[in-house]
């Protein structure tokens, strides 16, 4: 009986020297994940050389936009603003797409990305007047004077998705204007043909829009509120 208890006075003293209350384990922390660019960031995103995984879209001819997987076949004149789908790689922000220019290659061929809001990709890639080349028929004369109709005239075709775009945007601006389909109305066509031999301005493309004499081939936007 003596042994017993001196063996659990023993046991006591240790543990009220030594034995700490049992902790338990701290929780593991998770390892923070690496950085990485955000997708809307211009250069965020790059083509690469041979264009691989990637689809361009560029304006082509009549207001219609062609799809090629070839930098190459992208004309000189619509490489400037080239629409990029990325099959495998980034995507770009909701309600934007990935733009390139492909005039300006980095120095190992690949190219930047940057956003565009794909609401204006249309208007700013057929805007310029590339993908809507009209020829207007030859040996028309307009009257020496053509009365104005009003302060904005639109010269447009039928099949022009930016003509539409610049009728829609005077439209909510509350512009009045009056549109004239130069494949339909010959008189129309002659009268532009007048109004760009007498400013110095080559046609060949539409929109053409006359605010108050002042003509402005395509639809820029910045420009056009200034011209209003």
């Amino acid at each position: 009986m003596k042994r017993r208890c001196a063996s659990l006075l023993g046991l006591w003293i240790l543990c009220s020297g030594g034995c700490e209350p049992e902790k338990p384990p701290a929780p593991t922390r998770p390892q923070a994940a690496p950085a990485t660019a955000e997708a809307g960031e211009t250069g965020a995103a790059v083509l690469p050389a041979d264009a691989k995984d990637a689809v361009l879209t560029f304006a082509g001819d009549r207001g219609q936009f062609k799809d090629t997987g070839k930098p190459a076949d992208v004309p000189e004149e619509a490489r400037g603003l080239v629409r990029v789908t990325l099959l495998q790689g980034p995507q770009p922000p909701d309600g934007t797409v990935w733009a390139a220019n492909l005039k300006t290659p980095e120095a190992d061929g690949s190219w930047k990305l940057s956003t565009v809001p794909r609401a204006q990709f249309e208007e700013l890639a057929l805007g310029l007047g590339r993908s809507s080349a009209v020829e207007l028929p030859p040996g028309l004369e307009a009257p020496v004077v053509a009365p104005r109709e009003a302060d904005v005239i639109v010269y447009k075709t039928e099949w022009c998705g930016v003509c539409k775009q610049v009728q829609s945007y005077l439209d909510k601006k509350g512009v009045k204007y009056v549109a004239k389909d130069i494949e339909k109305d010959q008189t129309a066509a002659g009268e532009l043909r007048a109004k760009a031999k007498e400013k110095g301005v080559q046609t060949g493309s539409v929109p053409v829009i006359d605010v108050r004499g002042e003509l402005m081939v395509g639809f820029n936007r910045a420009r056009l509120e200034q011209l209003l």
